[in-house]
Formats: C-alpha cells, sequence, structure tokens
C-alpha cells in the first residue's frame, strides 16, 4: 500500500487539516485523497497537470500538502491536485478532471468530490 510511508490515522488527520485551513476561503474546497477501491493505496494523477506550482508562502508553519491545498485554492481555476513530497514545485494544479492514476511513491492526489461528477 502506497501512502508515502505514512499510516492511515496520519493521512486522515492531514486531510482534516487541508479541510480546516481552506474552510476559510470562498470557496470552501474540502478536498479528498484519491485511494484505490482495492486496497486504499493513495494514488497520483498521472494526466499532464495544467500548472506546475511551488508551495503557498501564506501558511509557512502548516504542512507541506496544507501549503499546497492552498496553493490549488489560490487559483480559481483548480480542483484537483497532486502534491510531491520530492521536487522543486511540489504542486501540480487540474484544471480539469484527470482520468489516469496509478500509485506513485512521493505522490498523492486529492481532488473536491463534488467536482467528479
Amino acid at each position: 500500500m502506497a501512502k508515502l510511508g505514512l499510516p492511515t490515522n496520519v493521512l486522515a488527520a492531514i486531510s482534516l487539516m487541508i479541510t480546516m485551513a481552506v474552510a476559510g476561503n470562498e470557496a470552501r474546497l474540502l478536498l479528498t485523497l484519491m485511494r484505490r477501491s482495492s486496497d486504499g493505496a493513495a494514488l497520483c494523477a498521472m494526466d499532464d497537470p495544467t500548472v506546475n506550482a511551488e508551495m503557498s508562502q501564506r501558511v509557512l508553519g502548516a504542512p507541506a500538502v496544507v501549503r499546497c491545498a492552498m496553493t490549488c485554492t489560490d487559483d480559481v481555476g483548480c480542483k484537483q491536485f497532486n502534491y510531491l513530497s520530492r521536487g522543486s514545485k511540489p504542486c501540480q494544479l487540474y484544471h480539469y478532471r484527470p482520468t489516469n492514476f496509478d500509485v506513485s511513491a512521493n505522490c498523492q492526489h486529492y481532488y473536491d468530490p463534488g467536482w467528479l461528477c
């Protein structure tokens, strides 16, 4: 199960922190970690992102994935993103719905469940 080395309860806490961090924004994004249904492994979007971005500097003390979520909320077209735990531009923002996903080390895909329809 690829989880970037984090237990499920830590990933759940990060998802909650992302939700809490972006709750103050008008968009009120509720972001969910994309998981493989067969075993719950974290997935990464394999489609080309719309934008490769650096992390938001607004909440410097927040975990990196939360800062990536803030980068997404600052981009009006962003509804989904990959967080890459390694790389100079760790936030891959999507203005469209990616369709190709796979387990990838150091990558997690977060999405707004209301935008998947």
